[in-house]
């Protein structure tokens, strides 16, 4: 009887798995009570010796667990206090779903099932975007936007970004449908998804992830030939950018102009030039500590020490999940998450379904573009998207030599 115990739990796990798809986008307080729960029924569904050996026969969760290992070892050397040692720890044990995913081993139903949620999640977000964007959506404590920048249950980032990838989501399953009819609904709403992001919300990490998945689709989807379409679409979005000044994708190209003109100017106290200051000054920390860094956790004290004396605040992260690593890790933390982020592209192409390798691939192509802006893996939502959807997909690696 212990074992049909063990697997309703481990099943209940999967349906909590299904569950985060939808409050990703949606809540941070959810996510972590379903954290929760997934834990509690992974560990109360026994089977480790089961869990372990698909957790060992899986090269991208190894990776993952062995980047939060990695971690760990920073810790014993960090120049920070044990409080932001523990924090940036509990940061970087988001990574370690992947391998909790993988034991539970989810089947082609499951993801199916656990994107579903996604875009539901996503769809209800577009929804309520709209009447935000126009001004007619009554004051709800839940919704975090304004009409000039129109998001819903996130900021601007992780709205932009979940979005483009649900745009993606949208053309990919677009790109697979038999009929006529769905294949058009499914465009319309990948079409009102990217919109969204390049002309209502104030994203350009979204703006930038998008074109990034657009181009990648294009040139799956049509080769040689999607470069030409790629190109053609981006003097169109920019035609559109110029001869709408008010969308976000004007402002916001318009506005990183005068960031760096005005950062190359020394105008370095404003608040507009304090992400291309914080590089600048983590770089200066790299060369200080360019091995193994300052240790997990060490970052914000190796930073205030940096700008001692300046007019510069003190920063707990510099915008950049590179630089971040870098600085605390060293170029053995950069080269082991580059590592992570090359294996799970090469990996793709083992995957079963055409859609989940382009899935796969686009997940990578997100983390690359984001963590050039952002320290997406000390971010709660990005981090914990990477993560979900990691495991999930990669759960279903087959072994070497199988037709893809």
């Amino acid at each position: 009887m212990a074992w049909i115990a063990g697997d309703r739990l481990n099943r209940a796990a999967l349906w909590i798995a299904v569950a985060l798809g939808f409050s990703i986008p949606v809540s941070t307080a959810l996510d972590g009570l379903l954290l929760a729960a997934l834990l509690v029924c992974w560990v109360a569904g026994g089977r480790f010796r089961e869990k372990w050996g698909a957790i060992r026969g899986n090269a991208v969760a190894l990776a993952a667990a062995a980047f939060f290992l990695l971690h760990v070892a920073g810790a014993a050397y960090s120049h920070g206090s044990v409080r932001e040692i523990l924090h940036a720890l509990d940061k970087a044990a988001t990574i370690l779903l992947v391998p909790v995913l993988v034991s539970l081993q989810p089947g082609e139903e499951w993801r199916r099932r656990a994107l579903v949620a996604l875009l539901a999640a996503l769809a209800l977000t577009l929804a309520l975007s709209f009447p935000v964007w126009f001004g007619v959506m009554p004051e709800l404590d839940f919704i975090k936007g304004y009409p000039y920048d129109p998001v819903v249950f996130k900021k601007k980032i992780g709205h932009g970004v979940l979005m483009a990838f649900g745009a993606f989501v949208l053309a990919l399953a677009a790109r697979e449908a038999t009929g006529a009819r769905q294949r058009a609904l499914l465009w319309l709403f990948a079409g009102l998804a990217a919109f969204n992001v390049f002309f209502m919300v104030w994203s350009r990490t979204g703006q930038l992830v998008l074109i990034a998945l657009a181009l990648h689709f294009l040139l799956v989807a049509f080769g040689r030939r999607g470069v030409l379409v790629a190109a053609a679409a981006g003097m169109v979005i920019g035609a559109a950018a110029y001869l709408i000044p008010s969308s976000s994708l004007h402002v916001r190209v318009l506005a990183t102009v005068k960031e760096y003109n005005d950062w190359r100017a020394g105008k370095t106290d404003r608040l507009v030039n304090a992400r291309l200051e914080a590089w600048s000054n983590s770089v200066q920390i790299v060369r200080e500590h360019p091995l193994a860094g300052v240790g997990t956790g060490g970052f914000g004290a190796a930073y205030a020490k940096q700008v001692e004396g300046t007019s510069m605040p003190p920063l707990e992260q510099p915008e950049n999940q590179y630089l971040l690593t870098t600085v605390q890790l060293g170029a053995v933390g950069l080269a082991a998450l580059l590592a992570l982020f090359a294996l799970q592209w090469h990996l793709a192409a083992r995957l079963a379904m055409r859609a989940e390798v382009d899935l796969a691939r686009g997940l990578v192509i997100l983390m690359l573009v984001g963590c050039l802006f952002n320290s997406f893996l000390s971010d709660h939502t990005q981090a914990l998207f990477h993560a979900w959807l990691s495991g999930l997909l990669y759960a279903g690696l087959r072994p070497a030599g199988g037709r893809t």
